[in-house]
Formats: structure tokens, C-alpha cells, sequence
């Protein structure tokens, strides 16, 4: 029977599949199936009606990985990535895509197409501004992490909870390609700058103080199931438009979405800020038009203060609502809690902006940069922000927060 057991669809597949599965379509006659995913894992797809114009999104797991057929993950992912979305559809409907139908055995999840949308660091990248982007985020994280809390769902139904959101292959690759190779190149796998490869070398790999802070981070990361958080959230998994002077997200592509510190997604938002803004300093984006440099570097500048200060604001009001244990409802113990969010935030942040220089997963900001002299400006620059985040969070904060 067809669709009864897992294999790797291909167009007119889809196309009859999405047909067969949802009633989004009147007819399957003029439907048209196109590849739109660029990511490394999942395959991704919008079907659409040549004369209606309606279109569809479906998202499928492979055993092999997109972009490296030696590379093998459970396609059970697609379940859990299904479940995320629901609860983001629960919780903050109005920043996710609507979920439409989901099947656990093809690994299939259909959903909105969010066409409307374009992708937020392609925008940033030319000079864009949005005003209201960081207050959005901040909004989506407090109502997705903070509500799978143990201070919202209670221990035991918090526990019950995580067990669903399991997620150890997803979260050895962020282990390994975040709190692990930066520092200890155990694969051999690094893509160093040439004319900063000492520099970088240096600085990584022989600070041992550094690699104690982060060796604590990579250990809170795995052992600290605070709340479910979306993994990868970074400006390519988030996408944004303006309507009506007001502007809008969608979060998408939680498969790396597990119980853990609710900071690792706040830092990883603010370091593709700043990634944003180095972008813009040193790329010949603003070659000619000084004031909009100005202007897009001002407004990123207070993005990233915003963004903690609006997670602070919105997470005590959160929790003063949501937490019914009486030794949890409390000012002091609330404000202590947000607080040391945003203090392991800035470490977090710290070693996003680390990988992305050392590592082989690169960010576009900066692997863009073709003149040698800018590019070896503007790694040492993120460099030197990064390690500073990790060895002193505390002082940083105070200085974002001025």
C-alpha cells in the first residue's frame, strides 16, 4: 500500500501525497512540486496550483541527510519537530506556520507556506531595518520556553513532558560543532581563514581558561532541561516581513528543538545580530550611502539591548501569571531567575559567534567578506567579542544593558 511505509518522496509523489492527505487542493491536475529547502538535513518543498496560485509546504526526514548521503539520522526527528510546532501553534500562533497535517511514518510534516515572508538574514545582509523584530523574538522565546517550565507545568508534568522532546543525535551535533571543536579540532574538520589561522589557533586552542568556561557551558547545555528550546534559532530560521509599517515573524525548522537552558536560543538571536552589524561595518554594503549605514547600525546597536530588556520585561510578567507554586511566586527569586538567563545568554552568544569563525558550519556574514584585509578585521573583532562574552558574561551584560 502506498505510503505505508517510509521512503524518500519525490515530486509527482508529493504532489499525490499532499493531495491524497490534506483537502488544501480542489484538484490535483495543475499542481506543481518545487525543492526550496537549503538546509543540510530535511528536504523541503512547496506544491502549488499553476492557475489558483494556492500553495503548501511539506517538509520530509530522510535516513541519509540532505547534503551528505554518509550522513545518517533518524527520521523519527520529523515526530518531534511536528510536536514543536504544535505547541508554537498554541502558544504563539501568530509567529509560527500553521501546521496542516503530520505523519510519523512517511516523516512528513505539511504546513503554511510562509511565501509571503523572506528570509531574515538575507534582509539584514542588505541593510534592512525592522523595528519591532527583537521585541517579537523575545515575545515568541518567553511564551515557547518559559511556558515548559517546571514553574508553569509543575515537576511532574514537566518531566513527563521533556521525555517527548528527546533529543540526542540532533543534540551531539550541536555539542560537537559548538561547545567542542572550536577549541579542540578532534576531527580535523576547523576551516581556518589562512591569514588568521595562527591568530585563531592561538586564541581557541590554547586558552585554557577559556576552554574550562566553555567546557561548563557545553556541560549546562546537555544537563540543564530548563524548558524547550527551539536549538537553532538564528536569523536563517527566522523569517520576517513588514505589513501595514508592522513587523511580522515566522519561526520554522525546530528539529533541533529539545529540553535545555532557555539562554542558548537568546544568544544565538543575539549573536546573528551582531554578525548583522559586522556585516554592515565591514562589507561594501553602505559603500555610498553613509547616513543609511548609520542608521541600520544604530538600530542594530539597540536591537540587541532591546532584545534582553524585553525578555526581562515580558518574562516577569510571564512568570508572575503563570507560576503557581507558592516558593516559585516570588519578586526576588523571578528576578534572579531572568537574571541568570541573561547572564549565560552573553556565554552562549560567545560561542555562536566562535563556531561560526573556527568551525566548519560558516555564517554567510562573514564568508561573504572578499577583501583579505576586512575578513581578517572582522573575525579577530567577533573573535575577541566572543571570548570576552565566555570569560566575562557578567561585565559584558552591564555594558549591553548601559
Amino acid at each position: 500500500m502506498r505510503f505505508s511505509s517510509h521512503y524518500k518522496m519525490e515530486g509527482d509523489d508529493i504532489i499525490d501525497y499532499v493531495f491524497e492527505h490534506t483537502n488544501f487542493f480542489d484538484s490535483n491536475e495543475n499542481l506543481v512540486c518545487e525543492e526550496i529547502g537549503d538546509g543540510n538535513i530535511n528536504y523541503v518543498y512547496r506544491i502549488f496550483d499553476n492557475n489558483t496560485k494556492k500553495s503548501i509546504i511539506l517538509k520530509q526526514a530522510d535516513v541519509q541527510t540532505r547534503v551528505r548521503p554518509d550522513g545518517y539520522l533518524n527520521p523519527d526527528r520529523s515526530t518531534r519537530e511536528a510536536e514543536v510546532l504544535k505547541l508554537y501553534n498554541e502558544y504563539s500562533p501568530d509567529c509560527s506556520p500553521k501546521l496542516i497535517y503530520t505523519d510519523s511514518v512517511m516523516a512528513a510534516i505539511i504546513m503554511e507556506d510562509i511565501g509571503s515572508y523572506s528570509n531574515l538574514r538575507t534582509e539584514l545582509m542588505t541593510g534592512k531595518i525592522f523595528y519591532g523584530l527583537e521585541k517579537l523574538i523575545a515575545g515568541f522565546i518567553v511564551d515557547t520556553s518559559l511556558s515548559s517550565t517546571d514553574l508553569c507545568l509543575g515537576y511532574q508534568k514537566k518531566s513527563q513532558t521533556a521525555s517527548k522532546f528527546y533529543n540526542p543525535d540532533l543534540c551531539k551535533i550541536t555539542e560537537d560543532l559548538v561547545f567542542t571543536h572550536p577549541y579542540k579540532d578532534v576531527r580535523g574538520r576547523n576551516i581556518l581563514f589562512p591569514e588568521n589561522a595562527e591568530w585563531l589557533k592561538k586564541k581557541f586552542y590554547e586558552d585554557s581558561k577559556l576552554i574550562a568556561k566553555v567546557a561548563a557551558l557545553k556541560e549546562k547545555f546537555n544537563n540543564y532541561p530548563q524548558g524547550l528550546i527551539h536549538g537553532d534559532l538564528h536569523s536563517g530560521s527566522i523569517f520576517v516581513k513588514t505589513e501595514n509599517e508592522k513587523t511580522k515573524i515566522k519561526i520554522i525548522d525546530p528539529e533541533f528543538a529539545f529540553y535545555g537552558p532557555i539562554a542558548y536560543d537568546l544568544g544565538n538571536v543575539l549573536a546573528h545580530f551582531i554578525f548583522a552589524e559586522s556585516y554592515a561595518k565591514y562589507s561594501t554594503l553602505f559603500a555610498d550611502e553613509q547616513k543609511q549605514k548609520a542608521d541600520f547600525l544604530l538600530w542594530i546597536e539597540n536591537a540587541k539591548k532591546d532584545l534582553l530588556k524585553f525578555f526581562y520585561i515580558f518574562a516577569k510578567d510571564f512568570l508572575a501569571k503563570n507560576i503557581k507554586d507558592p516558593m516559585y511566586k516570588n519578586e526576588i527569586f523571578i528576578d534572579d531567575y531572568i537574571e541568570k538567563i541573561k547572564i549565560d545568554t552573553i556565554s552562549f552568544c560567545g560561542t555562536e559567534l566562535n563556531r561560526r569563525i573556527i568551525g566548519s558550519a560558516k555564517t554567510p556574514e562573514i564568508t561573504s567578506i572578499k577583501q583579505i584585509e576586512s575578513r581578517i578585521f572582522l573575525e579577530r573583532e567577533l573573535a575577541e567579542t566572543g571570548c570576552a562574552m565566555i570569560l566575562n558574561p557578567e561585565e559584558v551584560l552591564r555594558g549591553l544593558e548601559a
